[in-house]
């Protein structure tokens, strides 16, 4: 395994801990110095465990026999002196497979039989059924029992063109081949292998596709999981070059859908001879990268050239020059250099961005308590030798403060309320309620069109609807950052507080994601395989893929909503209740001056105690900032 794509996925581990171990500083420094709200430490929660179950996912599509499950050996597996996945001639991967590591379960391989396509559930939901799937437990330590253990992915059955045929593995070329009335089909569904590999711990998945047949009976991973794919490497042979099921799969699945897309031109050394010079073989792998790099419309350092078989060969005898010229290394810096930092953005972008502001408002808040006992005591040194009547002015300007202030409050409570009023109107648009009515309208809809392009409109129509449903969020939204900016206008001007902007709701990802299955829907309804179907049929398939995943969407947009309105008003609540605080503490202080005079110097003593204490607030929040920052790489203890 190569050093470089080690330290990139270990690096990769280290960052996201890092931002772990700041999300956890954070909620410390909440419980130590502050009341934090439920609905605060509610989330903190939910973003600590998000970053747990965070996963840096690529997936290896290709045609059958194109040498994914050798790719991913010679990647992944190398140190297990053999194949982990079945990649022989006639013994290859038969069905998807999802490799990763789940430290809550012991290390097992689970199969889901094909048979299950009989019934509606998706690949997704019987995930959360372990009972319908078969479960054979592995031992790291035993690698002859994992070998035979994952040799069952290659498993097939013979059934009849009837039975394949409901199953929806049977087209008219499999009926006329097949001679007894027979045909071979994958004995599994799908598998699932919890493995402790070093990557796969370090929050490394993977996906191996066996070919065009499996991401046409499964769209769930043309809609769902290729998409949602943090890398996809897209493998042809360089004998054959770009196939026309090659492109089909490209086109249908890779190109407008993946993330990062990089093409590997497997089996190179199909290329070498030893009658050729280094040159000449050089320039044929040049020519062939060229082409491909054309064919699929990408640039030439997209496409990288090597054998598997040749560098999971070389890994395994400890042949580094093999291993250099079978040109993996090519991969695994690309691997190191691109897709994982992007990854990586991706979730600073999501997680930094929301606790930023927390933070934000955190410091800012302290800053200004600091500020605050500072300008106290500035007040009590200059009380010395001065009568009552001052400090009694003193005292009945800050009483005075504080009810104008509770006034604005008063008035931020109509606001808040308002705001709350109108975000659970904003939610409920996306509520499962409004979606199901949508759904159930749509499909009465279809069922009174009788022809082809008509049931494609009415499906391409239930789509613009959803889309059409954003929009009206928005510009729900719109209504109340105005209420916001409003509210965060009068705290500035009257009492001070820092100028915020409330961020805006955008839901841009989730219309981009509603434009990819708006692609499908046409591409659906020309597909053959769809229109021999009746209209029944053909509407039921409609309602368990593509409207199935476009549920999916609308769930991500109440969630991006919900917190949205989370961001908005909770940095602005924590502001007012600090505020409070500090000004009954100043009033506090005043008062006990008022009292007595001649103990000033006690009063001045528990200002600087006050003071000491909210300075060591503020320099461990700054320690967080830092962290976010990302200007510190060790978690220092909070001083207590």
């Amino acid at each position: 395994m190569s050093n470089k794509l080690n330290i990139g996925v270990a690096q990769y581990q280290q960052r996201r801990d890092h931002v772990l171990a700041t999300v956890e500083l954070y909620r410390l420094w909440l419980d130590k110095y502050s009341d934090a709200a439920a609905e605060q430490t509610l989330r903190l929660y939910e973003l600590a465990e998000s970053l747990k179950r965070d996963k840096l996912m690529l997936a290896f599509v290709a045609e059958f026999s194109r040498g994914k499950s050798e790719l991913i050996n010679a990647l992944f597996f190398a140190d297990f002196k053999q194949r982990l996945l079945p990649s022989d001639v006639g013994r290859t991967t038969m069905c998807p497979t999802e490799l990763f590591f789940d430290a809550d379960s012991e290390p097992y391989l689970r199969l889901l039989p094909i048979e299950t396509r009989l019934r509606d559930d998706t690949i997704s939901t019987l995930k959360r059924m372990p009972i319908e799937w078969s479960m054979l437990r592995l031992d790291p330590t035993d690698t002859a029992q994992i070998s035979k253990a994952m040799s069952a992915l290659a498993d097939v059955k013979r059934v009849t063109i009837a039975e394949a045929q409901a199953l929806g593995l049977c087209d008219a070329n499999d009926a006329v081949r097949s001679g007894d009335g027979m045909i071979e089909i994958p004995a599994w569904r799908y598998a699932m292998i919890n493995f402790p590999h070093p990557l796969l711990k370090s929050g490394l998945a993977i996906l191996d596709t066996p070919g065009l047949n499996a991401l046409g009976t499964e769209p769930e991973l043309t809609l769902n999981t290729i998409p949602n794919a943090h890398g996809v490497l897209f493998l042809l042979a360089t004998d054959t070059g770009v196939t026309r099921s090659d492109l089909e799969i490209w086109e249908s699945s890779v190109r407008r859908h993946a993330n990062h897309h990089v093409a590997i031109l497997n089996k190179v050394d199909m290329l070498w001879d030893d009658l050729k010079s280094a040159d000449d073989i050089a320039a044929s792998i040049h020519k062939q990268v060229t082409h491909t790099a054309h064919e699929l419309h990408l640039l030439p350092n997209q496409v990288v050239a090597l054998s598997a078989q040749k560098a999971l060969l070389g890994k395994i005898r400890g042949d580094a020059e093999l291993v250099a010229r079978s040109g993996i290394v090519a991969l695994e810096s690309l691997l190191a250099d691109e897709i994982i930092p992007a990854r990586q953005a991706i979730l600073y972008k999501s997680v930094c961005g929301e606790i930023q502001s927390m933070v934000s408002a955190s410091m800012q808040s302290v800053a200004m308590q600091v500020d605050a006992v500072r300008q106290d005591l500035e007040q009590l040194n200059s009380f010395s030798g001065k009568n009552r009547d001052i400090v009694t002015s003193l005292r009945d300007k800050l009483i005075k403060e504080k009810s104008a202030y509770d006034a604005t409050t008063m008035n931020f409570k109509v606001t808040r309320s308002v705001i709350q009023d109108q975000g659970r109107g904003l939610l409920d648009q996306l509520s499962e309620d409004v979606l199901e009515k949508m759904l159930v309208a749509g499909r009465a809809d279809l069922e009174d069109r009788w022809t082809t392009p008509g049931l494609v409109r009415g499906m391409e129509s239930l789509f613009e609807q959803v889309t059409l449903r954003f929009h009206d969020v928005e510009a729900s939204s719109g209504k109340i950052v105005a209420l916001l900016d409003a509210a965060y206008l009068r705290f500035h001007q009257e009492h001070g507080f820092p100028l915020l902007n409330p961020p805006q709701l955008n839901l841009d990802i989730c219309r981009q994601k509603l434009g990819v299955l708006l692609h499908q829907v046409e591409k659906f309804g020309t597909d053959p395989a769809n229109l021999i179907l009746e209209k029944r049929f053909m509407v039921k398939k409609f309602y368990l893929s593509l409207v199935a995943e476009a549920q999916g969407v609308f769930v991500l947009a109440r969630t991006e909503a919900d917190a949205w309105l989370r961001r908005s008003l909770d940095p602005v609540v924590m502001r007012i209740r600090e505020h409070k605080k500090l000004l009954e503490t100043r009033i506090e202080n005043i008062k006990q001056v008022h009292s007595n005079l001649d103990n000033l110097q006690v009063r001045t003593i528990a200002l600087k105690g006050q003071q000491t204490a909210l300075e060591l607030q503020l320099r461990d929040i700054q320690v967080v900032v830092k962290r976010l920052n990302g200007r510190l790489s060790e978690v220092p203890a909070l001083v207590g």
